[in-house]
């Protein structure tokens, strides 16, 4: 059976394109109420720049601190933590960074864009295929198969760059060639996790790695989860920081320790996340 082909693949600088264009709301709001927006108060706006599987617990955490916080107004931006520590180099008004990895909040930091960075969440990586699994695919080492069609997220997302680390530790297993001929079945690569696990639901892919929280009660009923083995599967470790720049950074700073309070922790783990540590 040939490959299916899978249509709209972005290059690396259409990708960044198309994220500096979704910013642009976010950017015309950050320049509207600067006075209040940096004041020290309770209330005012603050610009919340989340990786994309953040979503949903980050979209749960908003509307619980702004009924804690009356006044307070939390603007969120996901994308995946490459192309939001690209928007914040480039100026974009980020009050708060949460990245999916490490290494993109230790550049940050390294840059003096970021401060006193925390880890507040970890997450392992899954295989999705969709629910008929026309493919077949029943183990990590099916997707090495000469008919699999693969979509992963762009190279420098974290979760295509965990998705690589497990597909190199698979080779003890499966071949020294195992991680090559993975790779030679991808056909797409996606602005970021959501975007290749939207296009394996919608049966345009055979599967895509994500993240465990990935999966939502929505998603589940559409995709199959692949359980990579244990002792081949990486942990994510999510890190949050108030930036340098922040307009706001007495209502950032609440919203981190809203983040890593009881009642966020609570929160994560009901979209899937374990803590940190």
């Amino acid at each position: 059976m040939a490959p299916r082909k899978v249509n709209h693949r972005f290059t690396g600088h259409a990708v960044k394109l198309l994220a500096v264009l979704a910013l642009l709301p976010v950017l015309a709001a950050g320049c509207g109420n600067g006075a209040e927006a940096g004041s020290e108060e309770a209330g005012g706006e603050i610009n919340v720049f989340a990786a994309a599987s953040l979503v949903d617990a980050f979209g749960q955490m908003k509307e619980a601190f702004e009924e804690e916080n009356p006044g307070a107004e939390v603007r969120l931006n996901f994308a995946g933590s490459s192309t939001l520590l690209t928007q914040i180099q480039q100026g974009a008004p980020a009050d708060v960074f949460a990245s999916a990895d490490e290494e993109k909040m230790n550049q940050a930091l390294e840059k003096g864009l970021v401060e006193a960075p925390r880890d507040f969440a970890t997450n392992e990586l899954t295989v999705i295929v969709p629910e008929g699994n026309p493919a077949g695919i029943q183990s990590l080492e099916d997707l090495a198969g000469e008919d699999v069609t693969l979509v992963l997220a762009e190279e420098e997302v974290p979760v295509a760059e965990y998705a690589e680390k497990v597909l190199h530790r698979a080779e003890s297993e499966y071949g020294k060639d195992f991680s090559e001929r993975v790779l030679q079945n991808v056909r797409s690569r996606e602005v970021d996790v959501r975007a290749a696990a939207n296009r394996v639901s919608l049966n345009e892919a055979d599967a895509t790695f994500v993240y465990e929280s990935d999966i939502t009660p929505d998603m589940e009923r559409r995709v199959k989860a692949i359980e990579i083995p244990p002792e081949l599967n990486v942990t994510a470790t999510y890190p949050i920081a108030v930036t340098t720049d922040a307009r706001n950074p007495e209502l950032a700073r609440r919203w981190v320790g809203f983040v890593l309070s009881k009642e966020g922790q609570r929160i994560l783990k009901r979209w899937g996340f374990e803590p940190a540590g």
